[in-house]
């Protein structure tokens, strides 16, 4: 046997090997939590309503983002994602605006009128099974 194929210090070997699956698994968690390796939905906010107002809008796996966009109604945006809150909100909304949140396809959540201060909000937390 030559002496040099062997180890005098096993244990070093081994740490490399314990940080890498602990690395993995670690990556793994993070992004099961993204959709990648767990559920995955395809989320849709739809905001209708004459003129323009204020949207506000959240997807799950995005680190506390919020994108606010001023645009010309009706608008949309899609995204894939996973486990998670969704939200939509609007701001100086004009009578008649409405938001709605659809998850594959399928309507989850409609308001169809502005509160008194002229917001209108949808939103849903989607969980695994």
């Amino acid at each position: 046997m030559n002496p040099l194929s062997r180890s005098p210090f096993p244990h070093r070997t081994a740490r490399p090997a314990l940080l890498a699956s602990g690395a993995a698994l670690l990556a793994a968690t993070t992004l099961t939590g993204c959709g990648l390796f767990g559920s995955s939905w395809d989320v849709k906010f739809e905001v209708t309503g004459p003129g323009q107002a204020e949207v506000g809008y959240s997807f799950s796996g995005e680190t506390s983002q919020t994108k606010t966009t001023s645009d010309s109604l009706p608008w949309s945006v899609s995204q894939n994602v996973g486990f998670g809150f969704n939200g939509v909100a609007v701001r100086n909304a004009p009578p008649g605006t409405a938001c709605r949140v659809y998850v594959d396809g399928k309507l989850h959540e409609s308001q169809d009128k502005p509160d008194s201060q002229g917001t209108v909000s949808c939103s849903v937390n989607l969980q695994e099974d």
